[in-house]
This record gives structure tokens, C-alpha cells and sequence, in this order.
């Protein structure tokens, strides 16, 4: 590991430090790609408005709910609040009035960054656009992510995009899920939300890199919706390239079995794995002494890919005689690729976590 970089101060030194960013959106989008730059040494400015506030506010901590007390402070104890926003400047500002926009306006012309997640049609009604930002800073790194881009001739303009409705959109949830049945949904996580943010940050990168090289501003307009179709490169080129559309497969693999998730003793208690090659298959065949070599419905990949439903019963079947810890060290001692199922309790007591010191316990200074 290399040394710290200390300035003159003997503070350590981060790689966006001196860089002032102006971040105007809510939810998960730009504030996520604005902790992401206040985490490397930025001076982000998170912008909301007074009267109408970050909808993640509106979760607040479940032990707080039911405490009248306390109420008042519900929305700061929100823990996407932390999540997202920390490390940064909170500033309340209505830019829907004119004293607040002439404070925006100023606050802009100190900043290197301005980063918003609104849809594209907001910002420009509001005089937030690109173009009304460069006239008062020009070399200003500009980083939009509306939904669907901010080209107003594009059919899906005018549209909102919440994270929840973008991934059945773009295709995400047709792929989750198991064949036969309805799509399951990834609805506990925003994907094309922090997907989106990822893209930002390298954005406000490269543009910053360029605005030093040139002097000139920079505007980057990324579609969530693009940004996040993406991530399924692969089967949209294999549908064009084949006519084959990959759909649901619960949790096995298009290349190998047995792969997936299989009952332990307990309740709710599970186990993946994967055997990847004929080795693996070889290892886990041995440790089970169940007779599957013998079987030719299992005797090569290709029958097992064939005969998947009858190998996941009876992987099913030798799995859940055991505990999913104990199974998952037997496996990997065998060189199979096995872990368990963790469960939110599982990672709390996580040894490998608490020795890095993952979760630490810290005042909230709000």
C-alpha cells in the first residue's frame, strides 16, 4: 500500500479537493454521484427546496415513527439521507422564487460542478439549463441525468423516471425471476439509479480533466434509460445477432450446472453454488458420494445443461441434510465455488466484515 499524500497542513490530501460542486436533485440519482464526489475531497453544495424538500426524507427511521416527540426530526433520521448525502453542505433554497435563484445563481459562479437529476424540461423551465448556467460560468462541468436525455425531439422527453418504473422499462425485470412465472421485480433497489450515478461520476471526471486541459465548459447528458440498457449489452446483441430474447432463469446460468441456490437445514436457510467446469463438478460429485457420476443424465456438462431440472432436485436433495456454513466450508475446501445465502443478521456478525471495520457507529450530527 502506498503512502498517504499529505499537504502543508499535514492533512491528508483527496483527489477532488478544492473542487466546489453545486448539486440540484433528489432521490438517488445526482445525490448519489454527488456523495461519490464529496467522498474524494469535493465541496458539494446539496440543493433543496424549503417547501418541497428530497422525497427520501420521507422514510424516516422505523423506531422514530411512533414517537411523538421526536416527530419533528423524523425526515433528517431518513438513512438514505445518510446514505446519500453525506459529507456534504446542506442548503435550502427556493429557486422557484426569485431571491432564491439569484442565490443559486450566485452560488453557481463559485462552483466547477453542477450536477441535477430533475427532468430535462424542469431545469430549463426553472433557467438551470445548460446554456443559462454556462452564460453565468463558463467553464462550467455540466452533468445531467434526466430519464430519457434532454433532446426535447425525442419521443420520450417530457416522460419522469423514477428508479422502480426504469427497470421493467429497460429490461431489467424481465430477467428476474423464474421461467414460468411472472417477472419478480427488483423493487428494494434502484438499479438504473445508481447505475446513472456511476456514469456521472466518471463524467464529472473526464469533464473536469477536459475543462483544465482546454478551458472550456462541458455539458454531459446522460439518459438513465440508456445508461442503464447498457448493463444488458450482451443479450440485446444476441437477440440482433440470433433472434434468441434470454428470459427468466431463476438462478441457474445459460453456460453451466449445476448453478443456483438450494435449500440447508433451517428456516430459510440456503446455499449457492456453482460448478463452473468438469473439475468442480468432479469435487462436489465426490464430497456427495450420491452416485451422480454413475448417472448418464449427469455425465457431461451437456447432459447436465440437458437434464437441469433432474440435477437441481437432487443437488436439492443432499443439500438440505446440512447446515448452509458448514456445507459452504466443505465446498470450498474442494475448490467449488459455494457460499452462503447471507441474510442482513448473517452480515452484522460477519467475521471477515467486522475485522476490516466495514460498520463503524457514528454521532449524526444533523
Amino acid at each position: 500500500m502506498g503512502d498517504v499524500v499529505t499537504g502543508d497542513t499535514g492533512h491528508e490530501l483527496r483527489a477532488l479537493d478544492g473542487i466546489k460542486v453545486f448539486e440540484f436533485g433528489m432521490a438517488v440519482a445526482s445525490p448519489f454521484a454527488g456523495r461519490n464526489l464529496a467522498a474524494h475531497g469535493a465541496d458539494v453544495f446539496k440543493i433543496e427546496s424549503p417547501t418541497s424538500p428530497d422525497i427520501v426524507r420521507l422514510i424516516g427511521s422505523a423506531w422514530l415513527r411512533d414517537n411523538e416527540d421526536l416527530a419533528p426530526v423524523v425526515p433528517d433520521s431518513s438513512p438514505y439521507l445518510s446514505e446519500l448525502n453525506a459529507d456534504k453542505r446542506s442548503v435550502a433554497l427556493d429557486v422557484k422564487q426569485a431571491p432564491g435563484l439569484a442565490a443559486a445563481r450566485r452560488l453557481i459562479v463559485e462552483c466547477d460542478v453542477f450536477i441535477a437529476n430533475f427532468r430535462a424540461n424542469v431545469l430549463a423551465t426553472l433557467g438551470l439549463d445548460y446554456e443559462s448556467v454556462k452564460a453565468i460560468k463558463p467553464d462550467i462541468v455540466y452533468v445531467q441525468l434526466p430519464g430519457f436525455g434532454s433532446d426535447p425531439e425525442l419521443p420520450y422527453y417530457p416522460y419522469m423516471a423514477w428508479g422502480p418504473n426504469q427497470a421493467p422499462l429497460v429490461g431489467i425485470d424481465d430477467l428476474t425471476g423464474h421461467a414460468g412465472r411472472e417477472p419478480a421485480g427488483v423493487a428494494t433497489v434502484s438499479i438504473p439509479d445508481y447505475y446513472a450515478a456511476l456514469h456521472a461520476t466518471f463524467s464529472v471526471l473526464a469533464g473536469l480533466e477536459h475543462r483544465d486541459q482546454t478551458g472550456e465548459s462541458v455539458h454531459v447528458d446522460i439518459s438513465q434509460f440508456e445508461a442503464t440498457i447498457a448493463l444488458l449489452g450482451p443479450f440485446a446483441m444476441e437477440c440482433a445477432l440470433t433472434g434468441h430474447g434470454q428470459s427468466r432463469i431463476g438462478n441457474r446460468s445459460v453456460w453451466y450446472a449445476p448453478e443456483g441456490v438450494y435449500p440447508c437445514t433451517g428456516h430459510e436457510r440456503w446455499i449457492a453454488i456453482s460448478c463452473e467446469d468438469d473439475d468442480q463438478w468432479t469435487a462436489l460429485d465426490q464430497l456427495a458420494a450420491q452416485g451422480w457420476a454413475d448417472d448418464e443424465r449427469f455425465s457431461t456438462s451437456a447432459a447436465r445443461m440437458e437434464n437441469v431440472d433432474f440435477l437441481d432436485e437432487a443437488v436439492a436433495g443432499w443439500t438440505s441434510g446440512f447446515a448452509n456454513e458448514d456445507l459452504a466450508h466443505r465446498l470450498q475446501a474442494r475448490g467449488v465455488a459455494a457460499h452462503i445465502v447471507a441474510t442482513n443478521e448473517d452480515l452484522i456478525g460477519d467475521t471477515q466484515l467486522r475485522e476490516r471495520g466495514s460498520f463503524m457507529t457514528r454521532p449524526n450530527v444533523r
